[in-house]
């Protein structure tokens, strides 16, 4: 789904200088199902702890041989942004991370809280199709304002930057047309800004690659299925990495360079990432290629049209 997240599921169309960029679904297939694919966002800790959402917005241009984009939820504010949560008698909803902001915003989840997307469904043809979400999570301990930026490190709020938990749902039934349109479910979990939380994905409804996804800490996240690890954009590569830069600090805990070397798991050596500021050498955690899973370790990501089931997102702490 991603191409990491830089701004940008890990999917389809994120914007957010912090986040990174997930990557494009599979061309078009005929729909196999109807039944719309759902999110739960669960706080499996003791504490209370800020869910931060970031949505998706759509290309600003069609992408070729797509005439039309379907529905697709771009603001918080939207009602058809549906969530009912574990806890009785409690609303869900996102508070604007500033005034004036419609994609980004908090909930303040309590501890073992379960909060769950409800799908909405409306008639396009002879259909029932429901709108497209791309999802982007992260977690904080106190209510986010945009300052400082997550994406960068060198902060004491941020010292490590934030991962997040992506994932781009019901593109396969949102009234699009034409085989260029976006049409895949795809899920992962993106460190590669940086890493403050333990997140972990359970996926159900069929027709994923893998089901699992759970992210470690620094140097540890190369070849994780559902991961891309710190700095690698592409999973197998750090083209655009979003840190280290002039303006945007490493995570204080990013895996150095051991006599300017760096390596995949599988042996594979490529060159390191020095920070223009302080010419310290910084090792991406840059998986092997996957011989298989065709989309790439990094995400799991169903064939077009296929929809159904739950992509159960856990915070399971920080890190």
């Amino acid at each position: 789904m991603h191409k990491g997240l830089c701004l940008g599921l890990s999917l389809i169309l994120v914007a957010t200088t912090a986040l990174a960029a997930p990557a494009k679904p599979k061309p078009k297939h005929a729909t196999t199902s109807v039944t719309p694919t759902n999110i739960t966002v669960t706080n499996n800790t003791s504490s209370s702890v800020y869910a931060t959402l970031v949505l998706g917005q759509p290309p600003t241009v069609n992408p070729p041989n797509c005439s039309n984009l379907g529905q697709q939820i771009q603001s918080i504010a939207d009602k058809r942004l549906v969530f009912t949560s574990s806890v009785s008698g409690k609303t869900v909803s996102f508070t604007p991370q500033a005034t004036g902001i419609t994609t980004k915003g908090w909930y303040k989840m309590a501890a073992k809280e379960t909060i769950k997307y409800v799908p909405q469904t409306f008639t396009c043809g002879s259909s029932t199709c429901s709108p497209a979400v791309t999802f982007n999570f992260f977690f904080t301990s106190a209510s986010y304002n945009g300052n400082p930026n997550n994406g960068c490190g060198g902060s004491t709020t941020f010292p490590n930057a934030t991962n997040l938990a992506e994932a781009s749902i019901n593109f396969g039934i949102n009234g699009s047309s034409g085989t260029g349109c976006a049409n895949a479910d795809a899920t992962d979990i993106s460190a590669v800004n940086g890493i403050n939380a333990s997140l972990a994905l359970s996926l159900s409804g069929g027709s994923w690659p893998f089901t699992t996804a759970a992210n470690g800490n620094f140097g540890t996240n190369a070849n994780k299925q559902g991961v891309y690890g710190w700095a690698a954009t592409n999973c197998v590569n750090s083209a655009g990495y979003p840190n280290p830069s002039a303006t945007c600090a490493p995570p204080a805990k990013a895996p150095r360079a051991v006599n300017g070397k760096c390596t995949t798991p599988g042996g594979t050596s490529y060159a390191p990432i020095a920070d223009p500021t302080t010419n310290i050498q910084y090792c991406a955690e840059i998986s092997d290629t996957s011989t298989k899973y065709p989309q790439g370790l990094c995400v799991s990501q169903r064939p077009g049209g296929v929809t159904g089931g739950t992509i159960a997102i856990t915070f399971n702490g920080f890190l």
